[in-house]
């Protein structure tokens, strides 16, 4: 008798336990994955207009060029963290204007309009095109610098329709181009003194690097891709590193047995 007692005592309590399961069950939190996305700013300005000439607008942080654009009277740079900034207005034989603004979160910020001042001196122009040298497409947002020959640097970024313009040159003075992409080889052009009040074209084609093979793991280096800087010896036992032959020589790594 004592272990039927026992029996349905374990029943009961067994029982109970799913009951308790039943009445509450256990939820699971529900967690938001959603990205919050950061309010950004807007600056918004105009400049006095000069018939027939198109103004650029460049937008600078920590002097370094974000993006530009062109207008003939009134702009707006949008999406911009906010900050500290620096608008460089310029147009073909007019002063550059630099204005300090801050971008606030949320807000647009209204700049004071701006009167461009002419060139007392002469100056000369460069503008070009940048395409794909395979399949003739424009390349847009690629950073473009010009050097002189006193070393002063000036910086501008092509348009959707690849389109660039250097306004505001020395006359009679040579210069570097250099251009640099990500998806493109590294070219650098000499541009021949330009003669006051011209404008020289030069449309440029970019030769696209080659795409890189992807391999399993186990088998390597990509083609294409970068091989991490080392050091090994050679026969005679003088160190050498790669990144003292990037640039300017080709390398070959050859391995040989040891004599056992």
């Amino acid at each position: 008798m004592k272990q039927i007692h026992v029996c349905l005592a374990l029943a009961l309590l067994l029982f109970a336990g799913l009951n308790c399961g039943t009445e509450n069950p256990v939820t699971e939190e529900t967690v938001d994955t959603s990205v919050v996305e950061t309010p950004t700013g807007t600056l918004r300005g105009e400049v006095q207009s000069v018939e027939g000439v198109l103004i650029q607008v460049r937008l600078l942080k920590d002097g370094q060029l974000l993006t530009q654009t062109e207008t003939e009277a009134i702009y707006e740079l949008g999406s911009l963290e906010a900050g500290n900034y620096t608008l460089q207005i310029s147009a073909k034989g007019y002063e550059t204007t630099e204005i300090n603004v801050t971008a606030i979160a949320g807000q647009t910020v209204s700049v004071d309009k701006v009167t461009l001042v002419a060139l007392a001196t002469p100056v000369s122009h460069l503008r070009g095109i940048l395409t794909d040298v395979a399949t003739g497409a424009p390349i847009s947002e690629v950073h473009l610098q010009l050097t002189d020959k006193t070393g002063k640097i000036y910086e501008t970024l092509t348009t959707a329709a690849g389109a660039f313009t250097f306004e505001n040159l020395p006359v009679e003075q040579a210069f570097a181009l250099k251009i640099e992409h990500a998806d493109y080889e590294n070219t650098e052009v000499a541009v021949q003194p330009i003669p006051a009040a011209n404008t020289f074209e030069l449309n440029l084609k970019l030769i696209p690097l080659p795409e890189v093979e992807e391999l399993d793991p186990g088998q390597g280096l990509s083609i294409g891709s970068q091989a991490p800087d080392f050091e090994l010896s050679d026969g005679n036992g003088k160190l050498h590193t790669l990144g003292d032959y990037i640039g300017n020589k080709n390398v070959v790594l050859g391995f040989f047995r040891g004599v056992w």
